[in-house]
């Protein structure tokens, strides 16, 4: 009776939803007829169904649904499937696929809609942006490339012969939105000249100190120095093209290479950094020298959220030959690509909710 109860209520939120165009977010909640996949391509259309978790709204899990069965329909364009091969072992992040379901898909429409006791299915379809896709995630292979480089730790720590740190305001390792602002914090052993360079993942990057800084291009021991707060000579704020970025500072107590010093501010990342690498290899046991860095990851906010609910969705399996664990999700009404359920809290078993129980040959089960 419950649940009787829970699919009356749901089922009178979505049709209020339906009416008022904002039970979801994106695209128009208008229920529309299926649209064919023409032989070009033209449309992809995508499906999913989500649990409700305890405590968890109506409208939380429409949006978590809807999010799986753009990741869903995402999954259908050639475009994606090819590209998303060569990230080979490291595997597509949840950021990068809500990203790649941004611009790979528009003229999103909802075909259809389902609430069965405490799940919801959405049918979706898009026209695919091919070409938007290839193109985000070659650039964000290039940024992780990039970064790898920069933050070769062989390299940082060969030129690391005093003592210097560099922070930004945020922890490292949380994400920076895009609107927000940088600041970037720098702090010396010695006293000492020094080089402030930003690898952003544009493939670029832009030299601070001296080129944009050009009174911070010697610092004394012990004094910290901010670039980016407000009223300084440049501000930073995070904007597009996204992903993994990296800061980083070289000191020195005597004058830089005349090799080091770039008369633009901006270079292509690639070519200085093969310059910089060269240098610092020689610079082992040069007690004058030193370098650090700190990684940055930035993203649209958007995309972010959407992330991090994925992580928390499982996609429940059971094992041949085993009973399902847990609550059966309800069987929707037409084929679904996807079906997710909340994540298991710590402690928990893991959930097997989309299997059935084996049966032997003569129709007994197993393990019963």
């Amino acid at each position: 009776m419950r649940y009787s109860t829970f699919t009356q209520i749901a089922s009178t939120v979505v049709l209020a939803g339906l009416l008022s165009g904002q039970a979801l977010a994106g695209p128009q909640l208008a229920v529309e007829p299926a649209r064919t996949a023409s032989a070009d391509g033209s449309q992809v259309q995508g499906s999913a169904c989500y649990r409700l978790g305890d405590d968890e709204s109506l409208l939380s899990a429409q949006k978590k649904a809807l999010a799986l069965a753009r990741e869903a329909a995402l999954k259908k364009i050639k475009a994606f499937t090819e590209n998303a091969d060569k990230l080979g072992t490291r595997g597509m992040e949840p950021e990068v696929v809500a990203a790649a379901s941004r611009v790979g898909l528009s003229n999103e429409r909802i075909i259809k809609q389902e609430v069965k006791a405490s799940q919801v299915c959405v049918w979706m379809t898009a026209t695919p942006n091919s070409k938007e896709v290839a193109d985000l995630i070659k650039q964000r292979l290039n940024a992780k490339e990039l970064a790898k480089k920069v933050q070769d730790p062989v390299i940082a720590s060969v030129a690391s012969n005093f003592g210097l740190k560099v922070s930004t305001n945020k922890k490292e390792g949380e994400p920076f939105v895009e609107g927000e602002r940088l600041i970037i914090y720098v702090e010396s052993e010695k006293d000492s000249y020094l080089k402030l360079d930003y690898y952003t993942a544009e493939g670029k990057v832009v030299h601070l100190v001296p080129n944009v800084f050009t009174n911070e291009a010697r610092i004394q021991g012990g004094q910290k120095y901010s670039f980016g707060d407000e009223g300084a000579a440049a501000e930073f704020k995070i904007s597009a093209p996204f992903g993994e970025e990296t800061i980083k500072a070289m000191a020195s107590t005597v004058p830089f290479d005349a090799a080091l010093i770039e008369g633009d501010q901006v270079s292509e990342a690639t070519v200085y950094l093969t310059k910089v690498q060269g240098i610092l290899k020689n610079k082992t046991k040069d007690p004058n020298w030193a370098a650090a860095m700190v990684p940055i990851y930035t993203s649209n906010k958007e995309d972010l959220q959407v992330a991090r609910d994925r992580k928390n969705i499982q996609m429940p399996t059971a094992k041949a030959g085993q009973r399902s664990l847990g609550k059966q999700p309800e069987k929707p009404e037409q084929p679904i690509d996807i079906i997710g359920v909340p994540g298991r809290k710590k402690g928990e078993k893991p959930l097997e909710t989309m299997g059935t129980m084996g049966r032997t040959k003569s129709g007994g089960e197993k393990n019963p």
